[in-house]
C-alpha cells in the first residue's frame, strides 16, 4: 500500500474524494527516528501531521498532574488539529514509539487553502469532534469502579480496540510497560501486575520487554460487559 493510501485509514477515509486528493497534496513528507520527538509541549509550530507508518505516542501534562503516556497512534491518524484551529502553542507531546512517516501539512498553506475551498474547516471539525469523543470515552472509563475493567479498557484502546475509527487497523503487540498501563489505567503498579498475570494465565494475553501482546481480543472485550 502506498504511504498516502495509509493516510486514509481513519479520518479521511470519511470525506469527500476530491477533498482528500487536493488536502493531501498541501503535505510534504517528514521522517522521525524513534525515540524523537515530532513536538513539545509549549512548541508554537502549528502544522497538521497525518501517520503513513509507524506508531506515535501522545502524552499529556494537564492540570497539576505529571506527563504520561495517554494514547497511541498509528497509520491513519491525525493530530495537531486543535493547535491548527485555535493558532495556540502545542498542548501536548507526541513522539516516536517506532520510526514515522508522516505527511505534514503547514498551517499558513491549510489557511490559504480554505481560504478557496469553504468546506475545508468544516472538515477539520470533524477531526477535532472525533478526537473529542475518543477523548470524552477514555475519560468515562477511567471512572469504571473495577480496577480489571479499567485496565482492560485502556489495554483495548491502547491497541486500537476501543473507540478507534472502524477504518483503522489494530495493535497485536502494544508497545507499552506495565507501569505506563498503569498510569493510564489509574492503578498503582503492583494492582496492574496483579491484573496482567490473571489475563496472561487465562491466555487473552502474554508480556515481552516493554510491550503487551494480545491473544484473545473478544476475551479481554467481553470482561467489560
Amino acid at each position: 500500500m502506498f504511504p498516502r493510501e495509509r493516510l486514509k485509514a481513519g479520518w479521511l477515509s470519511d470525506l469527500p474524494k476530491d477533498f482528500v486528493g487536493r488536502f493531501l497534496a498541501l503535505g510534504s513528507w517528514v521522517r522521525i527516528p524513534s525515540g524523537d520527538i515530532v513536538y513539545g509541549v509549549g512548541d508554537e509550530e502549528g502544522a497538521l501531521y497525518g501517520i503513513a507508518s509507524g506508531l506515535a505516542r501522545l502524552h499529556i501534562a494537564l492540570n497539576e498532574h505529571e506527563q504520561r503516556l495517554a494514547h497511541l497512534c498509528g497509520p491513519g491518524f491525525w493530530f495537531g488539529d486543535f493547535e491548527l484551529v485555535t493558532n495556540t502553542p502545542r498542548t501536548m507531546e507526541f513522539d516516536a514509539a517506532e520510526d514515522l512517516l508522516l505527511l505534514r501539512i503547514q498551517r499558513n498553506d491549510f489557511v490559504r487553502f480554505a481560504s478557496t475551498d469553504p468546506e475545508a474547516w468544516r472538515w477539520i471539525a470533524v477531526l477535532v469532534a472525533q478526537h473529542a469523543s475518543l477523548a470524552v470515552s477514555a475519560a468515562d472509563d477511567l471512572m469504571l469502579r473495577s480496577a480489571e475493567k479499567r485496565l482492560v479498557a485502556a489495554l483495548l484502546r491502547l491497541s486500537g480496540r476501543r473507540f478507534a475509527h472502524p477504518a483503522s487497523v489494530p495493535l497485536t503487540a502494544v508497545p507499552i510497560t506495565q507501569l505506563d498501563l498503569a498510569v493510564a489505567a489509574n492503578l498503582s503498579r503492583s494492582s496492574a501486575g496483579s491484573i496482567l498475570r490473571r489475563l496472561g494465565q487465562a491466555r487473552e494475553i502474554s508480556i515481552d520487554y516493554g510491550k503487551i501482546i494480545i491473544h484473545d481480543s473478544e476475551a479481554l472485550a467481553s470482561r467489560l460487559r
